[in-house]
């Protein structure tokens, strides 16, 4: 008897959390997840989902307003301050309108009034978690870009601060002698530190440094540096 390979099972579609203490909710929110073939956690308070649930992954969580213990808008915050690349859909009940607009306002993807239709619940599950994952994807390039800076030397990180406002390597040799007097450089020795900068960074413009600086927080305090010709 020939035995055939039996392929995996395939991948969950998108991880959502629901987070509501209505069971009955909970309980449909995830049959219908599921059948759609999405991997559905689902979470009786704000405090249990807080504990158990990876905030660091991309997914979509549909976040109840009204719940007892922490309200939804308080386990919004709470994610937020965790640095959580999760993206939010509050469900909220009739007469709740001013506090779905306020979550909304403060960064969720939507509000959807209970009960709503499926087409309705999906289209805002995968816009969350669409938004989730390129969230996701930016904090990982941050991270890279971060580790690639504190590769770098204090004293290559100081040029290349300089070198992302655009100036000249002349001119960024005169700002680090008017710091540091003591400390004189030339602009040969700034050409220098410069390749090996963007070999670090692997990169190979001073604009292409420049958005580095600025995605990082990293920028030069310009009143330090000496205007361009002077």
């Amino acid at each position: 008897m020939t035995h055939h390979p039996t392929a995996p099972p395939a991948a969950p579609l998108l991880q959502v959390y629901i987070v509501d203490d209505d069971a009955g909710v909970r309980h449909s929110l995830a049959a219908l997840l599921l059948a759609r073939g999405h991997a559905a956690h689902a979470f009786a308070s704000g405090a249990e989902f807080l504990a158990q649930a990876d905030l660091a992954q991309p997914g979509c969580v549909l976040l109840d307003l009204r719940m007892d213990g922490m309200s939804g808008l308080q386990v919004f915050e709470a994610m937020r301050q965790r640095g959580s690349v999760l993206k939010t859909v509050f469900l909220s009940a009739h007469g709740e309108l001013a506090s779905a607009v306020a979550a909304v306002k403060q960064g969720a993807v939507d509000w959807l009034e209970k009960p709503c239709d499926e087409a309705t619940l999906l289209a805002a599950v995968q816009r969350a978690a669409h938004l989730s994952h390129e969230v996701a994807a930016e904090a990982q390039r941050c991270a890279l870009l971060r580790e690639r800076w504190n590769a770098l030397s204090p004293r290559q990180q100081e040029v290349a601060r300089l070198v992302a406002t655009g100036i000249s390597s002349k001119e960024v040799a005169r700002a680090l002698a008017q710091r540091d007097p003591d400390r004189p450089i030339d602009p040969r020795t700034v050409d220098t530190h410069r390749s090996a900068i963007f070999l670090k960074l692997d990169i190979r413009s001073s604009h292409e440094l420049g958005r580095l600086v600025e995605d990082l927080g990293l920028a030069q305090d310009t009143s330090r540096t000496p205007p361009r010709g002077s």
